[in-house]
């Protein structure tokens, strides 16, 4: 194992084997700054992945119920016309 790791964002020294928590050693991959940066990014990837599913299910919502509109819009017409055959 490294003695040292590095940033994986700007390279600096984040963490050494010898003076640091074992586990956090394996586990940290950005400076403090860096990873303020990196959450905000994800976070944006997060937000931007849901306003992209919920556009698309929104979308397909819209079309269903269009289509719905239409179905109910020839149906009552169906109605209408059989109405008028029974009389």
């Amino acid at each position: 194992m490294k003695e040292l790791k590095f940033c994986g964002r700007c390279g600096r020294i984040i963490s050494d084997i010898n003076t640091a928590d074992f586990y956090r050693h394996i586990s940290v991959k950005w400076c403090d700054n860096c990873s303020m940066i990196i959450k905000r990014e994800q976070t944006a990837a997060r937000v931007a992945a849901f306003k992209k599913r919920k556009k698309a299910k929104d979308k397909f919502r819209d079309e269903q119920l269009e289509l719905l509109r239409e179905e109910n819009e020839l149906l009552r017409k169906n109605i209408i016309q059989l109405r008028e055959n029974l009389s």
